[in-house]
């Protein structure tokens, strides 16, 4: 109880802070949606720390150490608010780089907290820091494999084809307009327009007079709406959102395919924290491909307002688990059971809780099924 208290205050005090900011200091403005996403991923690694404290086995340290990190990035993500207002005022640049840094920092840590706790699964024998260089090879790998060019040039999002291609048929149009052709057709726009053949991210030629016109058309819904450029700036970080994401999945369904065919020791609600992670990276992935495939920004909007809900549900659940987890190895059975976890796994049998329990008893024929989850291990050898 005296825990549970401490956490509260600690948690009240960090939004009431963040509220009073958003109240008081020069800011673009943020929606109590978006308050109310940010305070919770604030509960979330405040319980994460708490869990990784008291964790018995030094590998369950890390993996609620990498998600306080993932909820700690993803909460400061309100600080973007403040960026070119109270924080470097008037820089536009700065207000663009925040956030994009932010998002990338924050899929990172999300795909090193995923696919650790998957090694961790796969590997068990080995030690934390030979688990963490695994972790850290594959997502660094995958991550810059996409993401360097975000590293090689901070305006890389302005130099992409679209975006391109999309200020030299904005120019077209203002010149068509100002010679009285308002409304011009795609074949003149096109007709004045000098547009790239792109390979690989490069300008490697011009396209000729059929492709320019198909381009035009590709791109002409966008310049006829306000803000129409924003979803195109957008587009190449939100396209390796999904990659990081897709690689999330993969290894969760990796971890469960490992968990069914192996039944590995594992610490209590772990793998339905894992399991949550599904639909949690799931929902980033059609997130991200709805922003990509929105023309107006109003649609972006819209999407993203769509999205926040049901991340917030998703969310929601898992903080019911971690506090579940915080809870259990606090207890006196809880501290017991990880201890004997970490020193004899082999020979004990799975901590079945409420949700195991009702899984079995109306879904499943335990003893049709050989498992940690339904049967003992060898007991241990008695002196």
């Amino acid at each position: 109880m005296k825990l549970l208290k401490k956490i509260l205050v600690v948690w009240i005090s960090i939004v009431a802070l963040m509220a009073l900011s958003i109240a008081y200091f020069p800011n673009e403005g943020a929606s109590n949606g978006d308050l109310i996403l940010q305070a919770l991923m604030v509960l979330g690694a405040i319980v994460s720390l708490n869990i990784s404290r008291r964790e018995t086995s030094p590998a369950n340290r890390a993996i609620f150490f990498n998600f306080a990190l993932l909820f700690f990035v993803s909460a400061a993500s309100f600080l973007s608010a403040f960026v070119g207002y109270g924080i470097f005022p008037g820089d536009r640049w700065m207000q663009f780089f925040a956030p994009q840094y932010v998002n990338l920092a924050y899929f990172f840590l999300l795909s090193l907290a995923v696919v650790f706790v998957v090694i961790d699964s796969l590997l068990n024998d080995l030690r934390t820091y030979s688990k963490y260089i695994t972790t850290l090879l594959i997502v660094a790998g995958v991550f810059m494999y996409y993401n360097y060019p975000f590293f090689q040039n901070p305006k890389y999002s302005y130099s992409t084809e679209d975006v391109v291609d999309y200020k030299a048929i904005d120019g077209s149009m203002d010149l068509l307009s100002a010679l009285g052709k308002p409304v011009p057709t795609t074949q003149e726009i096109a007709g004045i327009t000098s547009l790239g053949a792109w390979n690989g991210g490069i300008e490697v030629g011009t396209l000729f007079e059929d492709q320019k016109v198909r381009r035009v058309s590709e791109l002409l819904p966008y310049l006829l709406t306000e803000n129409g450029h924003v979803p195109l700036i957008w587009k190449p970080l939100y396209l390796n959102n999904i990659y990081m994401s897709v690689l999330c999945v993969v290894f969760i369904f990796l971890f469960f395919g490992y968990q069914y065919r192996n039944d590995p020791p594992q610490g209590a609600y772990i793998e339905k924290i894992v399991f949550l992670f599904l639909p949690y990276c799931s929902l980033e992935i059609l997130h991200h491909y709805a922003y990509i495939k929105s023309v107006e920004y109003a649609t972006l909007i819209d999407v993203q307002q769509v999205g926040y809900y049901l991340t917030l549900l998703n969310l929601l659940l898992l903080l019911v688990f971690f506090g579940l987890r915080l809870r259990f190895i606090t207890s006196v059975k809880g501290e017991f059971y990880e201890r004997e976890l970490v020193s004899d796994s082999e020979h004990i049998s799975r901590w079945r809780d409420a949700f195991d329990n009702l899984v079995v008893r109306h879904f499943l024929n335990p003893k049709a099924i050989h498992g940690r989850l339904f049967a003992s291990r060898t007991p241990r050898n008695k002196a």
